[in-house]
């Protein structure tokens, strides 16, 4: 399975104990790397089993994937433009893989982030990109505003794409659907015959309730015989009521991402001044600034991608006991992560070493990066969440002794500790 070198980590754990191998792909400002996709493939050697056969993506990606943050890409949040898709798919089509396109963001698309995030920092607003313009109107030019999907590139019948309710309606529905040429549905819909069957059933009809509205003819004579107000009631949302709660759900994570992502900016520098060596220099004092961390206002998605800069740390790579050795990167971002779990903070985020996609990868630069997910709190607790963190993030930095560090992690056990932390937030549909 190629796959960007941080992917869902719900998608690893099902792949991994079915023997998949993952092969993964640099990624740059534009997404996975087109350059480093043919690398990999043109210099595939046999003796390391097959060569893949499918590529894995959220589309919906991270920016900037060195620093942090920006569609939708599950954890890292960015848009993966149309000129990079068609790259993408050249290279598959030249070495025949198969493209699965999971793209549970789609709608959540940031076109004010740019923006703001120039307003927030005091730099030059960067020019627009221009708006895209589908070939086919949909006719809703909220729809059509949208970055497209693979599928509108797909000449040969190569990609699986993937959607889902449970992004816009509610994380317990696990209903959703796949859009693939015919031979390949048909394979699965036999594959799921003989296994899961069907999802809930009662799921399916709340949720096409919901949307569709009563549909067999006893039940559309009924409906015509009820009042206007009554009809209201059970109509449904049809298309039109569909894409405008798209659009309206869009603009709330819209505004939950600005507000985190500006008291983030506020918060990731610590300012010191030193103390004067001599009565001369009382009236002198430099300030010094340490950057805490960095990232990318997100261009979609639910998540922000904090890059930490651990190397700044007072105690990084510093000598510890025989509990902890070695204050490295691992160490510093996991007593961090468990800093912020404490009084007064109480905030929990997502390591990055439970999304990489390799043990390699893991161990090389997967614990400088917090996910962060915006998407299932209020407006105010956004804010209350985003100033603690910011504050257990100053405070960590302070810390100039190891065994705080050390009492930090106390029996702390990896990987397991991390990982069963990480994944307490996919409770809540993150």
């Amino acid at each position: 399975m190629l796959c960007e070198v941080f992917v869902y980590s719900q998608v690893l754990t099902q792949a991994l104990p079915r023997g998949v191998q993952v092969v993964p792909v640099e990624m740059d400002e534009g997404g996975m790397s087109v350059a480093g996709l043919e690398e990999v493939l043109a210099a595939w050697d046999e003796r390391d089993g097959k060569r893949p056969s499918f590529l894995y993506t959220v589309t919906h990606r991270m920016a900037d994937t060195w620093r942090g943050g920006s569609m939708g890409h599950n954890p890292t949040s960015g848009v993966l433009s149309v000129e990079r898709r068609k790259e993408i798919y050249a290279v598959a089509s030249k070495y025949d893989i198969i493209i699965v396109e999971d793209d549970p963001y789609w709608y959540l698309q940031y076109p004010s982030a740019v923006v703001a995030e120039a307003k927030s920092r005091g730099l030059k607003t960067p020019p627009s990109p221009p708006a895209y313009k589908p070939a086919k109107s949909s006719g809703y030019p909220f729809l059509d505003s949208l970055t497209p999907s693979f599928l509108s590139v797909d000449t040969e019948g190569r990609v699986i794409r993937l959607d889902t309710f449970s992004k816009t309606i509610a994380p317990g529905c696990r209903l959703g659907w796949i859009t693939a040429q015919p031979a390949i549905i048909e394979r699965l819909l036999r594959i799921t015959e003989v296994t899961t069957q069907q999802p809930s059933g009662f799921v399916q009809s709340t949720v096409a309730e919901l949307i569709m509205g009563e549909q067999p003819a006893a039940a559309r004579s009924a409906f015509a015989a009820l009042t206007s107000r009554q009809k209201q009631t059970f109509e449904g949302w049809r298309m039109d009521g569909w894409v405008r709660w798209l659009e309206g759900l869009r603009g709330v994570y819209e505004r939950r991402m600005n507000r985190m992502c500006t008291i983030l900016d506020e918060g990731s520098i610590q300012l010191k001044q030193s103390t004067p060596r001599s009565a001369d220099d009382a009236d002198w004092g430099v300030v010094s600034k340490t950057q805490l961390y960095e990232f990318d206002w997100p261009r979609g998605g639910m998540f922000i991608w904090l890059k930490l800069r651990l190397e700044t740390h007072p105690l990084w790579m510093a000598t510890g006991g025989k509990r902890v050795p070695l204050l490295d990167g691992e160490s510093l971002s996991t007593a961090l992560m468990f800093l912020a779990t404490k009084e007064p903070y109480r905030v929990l985020v997502s390591p990055g070493l439970i999304f990489s996609a390799t043990p390699a990868i893991r161990a090389e630069r997967g614990w400088a990066y917090f996910r962060l997910c915006f998407a299932a709190e209020t407006e105010e607790n956004v804010d209350l969440c985003s100033q603690k963190l910011a504050d257990a993030i100053q405070r960590f930095w302070r810390i100039k002794k190891v065994e705080e560090v050390e009492d930090l992690l106390g029996d702390f056990q990896p990987p397991r500790d991390v990982d069963g932390f990480g994944n307490l937030g996919t409770f809540m549909g993150c």
